[in-house]
């Protein structure tokens, strides 16, 4: 099977001197890109295809033992609130809700799970996606164990 994503951002594709686009921007957005893109490179005579623009996704996967699903779950989700705030706040020295909930909106975050599902139904079977993992966090270990749940249990559930 085929795994669509890119992990470390490591891909033979890097390498080829394409031109490439990376997006972080909303569905919607993403869309209306892809279809310039493809009408633009067909004027040039050449093929567009989606893995040319990955897609920037935040992960926050929580798998602990100890924990529900529904403990997983809001777990996850605050992480992803957290690690997005901290984010605005540094940036603009401020917090303005609409950017965070948007932001947590556009990630990925849950059991592996529902990290699969949100993937399986958000993104085009044809993506590329550039997973982030370390996203405001500097939790060494913490990181390693979601990107481990990611390969482990998120990865064959998106693969099936």
């Amino acid at each position: 099977t085929k795994t669509r994503f890119l992990w470390l951002c490591f891909k033979r594709r890097f390498y080829t001197g394409e031109k490439e686009w990376i997006s972080f921007d909303r569905f919607d957005v993403i869309e209306k890109t892809h279809q310039k893109m493809q009408d633009l490179y067909q004027k040039q005579g050449r093929a567009w295809s989606r893995d040319l623009m990955p897609r920037t996704v935040l992960v926050f996967v929580n798998d602990d033992d100890g924990l529900t699903v529904e403990e997983q779950e809001a777990a996850a989700q605050a992480q992803a609130v957290k690690a997005v705030e901290n984010y605005w706040k540094a940036m603009g020295n401020t917090i303005d809700q609409e950017k965070i909930d948007a932001a947590v909106d556009n990630s990925i975050y849950g059991s592996p799970q529902t990290v699969a599902h949100k993937i399986r139904e958000k993104y085009h079977p044809e993506d590329r996606l550039m997973i982030w993992f370390d996203f405001n966090n500097h939790n060494n270990d913490e990181v390693k164990s979601m990107m481990e749940t990611f390969m482990k249990k998120v990865v064959p559930l998106v693969n099936r």
